[in-house]
């Protein structure tokens, strides 16, 4: 019975196979996209010969290098070589030292050191805005000028007297000229001690005159 019902069984199935592959419309089925045939291949080549072909690019031969630009370009490279060589001995020559610094000021010998010196930077600022004031809307006049240093100068040496130590004679000299776009040098020489004596200078302008000072320092023994 078993084997009876196993062969009735493998009967259907060959009989639902056979009806399932008769209803199949073969119209339907595609057929798998091949391999393109010489003619298709000899047609996109023509197409593509047919249209207007552009001409390569033609390389352009580059600068040419002379003889003489490269001998110049070794003599800058040995010049700038023997330089780095000069420069790299000089500083393993000189050892690195340190800064000396000065404790106590040396006072040299046959001077009169006196016990406190000239506060010149002090006086320079005094002076400056001094000027400032007085000669701000001050207009150049060739016949009032004299005057005018005379009296400048004895402000500034009564102003400059409250900041000086005792024992300094002070010496004013003062120069007013016109500014009409020249130029002036003024310079002075003396013979004194370097130590205790001192001196101290400014100038000032504005738009129609120019004004020098400077007070001289000396110490009296």
């Amino acid at each position: 019975m078993n084997q009876s019902k196993k062969l009735a069984a493998v009967k259907l199935s060959r009989v639902t196979f056979r009806a399932t592959s008769r209803d199949i419309d073969p119209a339907t089925v595609k057929e798998p996209a091949g391999p393109q045939t010489s003619k298709g291949i000899s047609n996109v080549k023509l197409s593509q010969n047919d249209g207007s072909t552009k001409p390569k690019d033609v390389k352009k031969p580059g600068p040419s290098i002379s003889l003489r630009g490269l001998l110049a370009a070794q003599r800058i490279t040995l010049e700038l070589k023997n330089r780095a060589a000069l420069r790299r001995k000089s500083r393993s020559r000189t050892p690195n030292r340190k800064p000396v610094t000065i404790i106590n000021e040396q006072v040299p010998a046959g001077s009169a050191n006196p016990p406190q010196r000239f506060p010149y930077a002090q006086v320079k600022e005094l002076i400056q805005e001094f000027l400032m004031t007085r000669l701000r809307n001050v207009t150049y006049n060739p016949d009032t000028s004299g005057d005018l240093t005379k009296n400048l100068c004895e402000d500034i040496k009564k102003m400059v007297r409250r900041y000086t130590p005792p024992r300094y004679k002070l010496i004013c000299n003062m120069a007013i000229g016109s500014k009409n776009q020249e130029d002036i040098l003024m310079a002075s020489q003396c013979l004194w001690d370097s130590y205790s004596d001192n001196i101290t200078s400014c100038s000032y302008e504005n738009s129609t005159m120019f004004c020098v000072v400077t007070v001289y320092a000396v110490y009296f023994e």
